[in-house]
């Protein structure tokens, strides 16, 4: 009877869940690999080698780096992946791919674009955040962390985690604390300036994690054992599952609503965190969803492996 009771209640959520669909979209260049929005300025990574700079007040693309062909082993024409972009005070740095496997680092400032590391090193780096104006932390798919000085063009320390891939990088709004997820599973929150592991969240996910998010003091997680996990400390969270691997998470900026992909057909859960109750189903995406993100405490983005992004309003 009390099983019974349990489902019924659950059934009764997921059917007061509202169903939202997309109130905007915007076209890239090209399948859209990474995003960020910072004001109203969205810089848009694609897999076609394309930086598109869009202003979302005025609608219009303000600017577009494009990186030059390159050849493949067999000398057909192919484009750099771009797989990491971040932007801060009108700087723009990026990962880009080459054919050989190896990454490049990229800066982008007053038209000008430098290259800052480059294939020669043979770096696999994946990830890449402002900390401030002149320095960076990256994260290595070997899971290799390195503080990067942008202006003297040095690393100022590299440090390996472990021996597990990296999954994701999250930085807190004061940019002091970096968070790290892993194949382990493993979540390191690491002091970005020292280098140094303060705390490791490893209590509740079990396989490996994809997908990461930090706010107002509350980290989320998703990943391979279809478990979300939301913790207040390292020994404190509580947790909800979806229906399928969780490969990617949300959480909006004062932390009161998360958002997890929660099944095949790519539709998106939003919860409330004091409950865990789903309050909102998205639904629109036709393929893997690449990346999510709260600009408001209502307001999301997200992109998947075609060329458009999808703006949500919770309503």
């Amino acid at each position: 009877m009390k099983k019974l009771l349990i489902i019924l209640l659950l059934l009764l959520s997921v059917a007061l869940a509202k169903e939202i669909a997309p109130y905007r979209y915007i076209q890239a260049s090209g399948a859209v690999s990474d995003f960020v929005k910072v004001g109203d300025t969205l810089i848009i990574g694609t897999e076609e080698g394309i930086i598109d700079i869009y202003d979302i007040k005025s609608d219009t693309l303000v600017d577009q780096i494009v990186l030059p062909i390159i050849k493949d082993i067999w000398g057909d024409d192919m484009r750099s992946l771009i797989f990491s972009v971040d932007y801060f005070k009108g700087k723009l740095l990026f990962v880009a791919r080459v054919f050989s496997g190896w990454r490049e680092l990229y800066l982008y400032e007053d038209k000008k674009l430098t290259k800052l590391l480059e294939k020669s090193q043979k770096l696999t780096l994946q990830e890449v955040k402002f900390v401030d104006e002149e320095t960076a932390v990256i994260g290595m798919m070997s899971n290799r962390l390195m503080l990067y000085d942008l202006k003297a063009k040095k690393v100022i320390y590299s440090k390996q985690l472990n021996q597990a891939s990296l999954s994701d990088i999250v930085l807190d709004k004061q940019r002091h604390y970096l968070y790290t997820a892993d194949e382990s599973p493993l979540i390191s929150k690491i002091d970005v300036r020292r280098g140094t592991v303060v705390e490791t969240f490893r209590k509740a996910n079990k396989r490996e994690i994809f997908s990461i998010d930090y706010n107002n003091g509350m980290l989320l997680s998703g990943g391979k054992d279809k478990r979300v996990v939301l913790y207040k400390t390292p020994s404190s969270f509580t947790m909800t599952k979806g229906d399928f691997f969780i490969y990617t998470v949300a959480l909006n900026p004062d932390a009161t609503m998360a958002a997890f992909v929660k099944n095949e057909e790519d539709e998106i859960s939003v919860v409330t965190t004091s409950d865990l109750k789903e309050r909102y189903l998205l639904k629109g995406h036709r393929q893997t969803i690449l990346k999510m993100d709260f600009f408001t405490s209502d307001e999301l983005i997200t992109a998947d492996e075609d060329d458009r992004l999808r703006f949500w309003r919770l309503d």
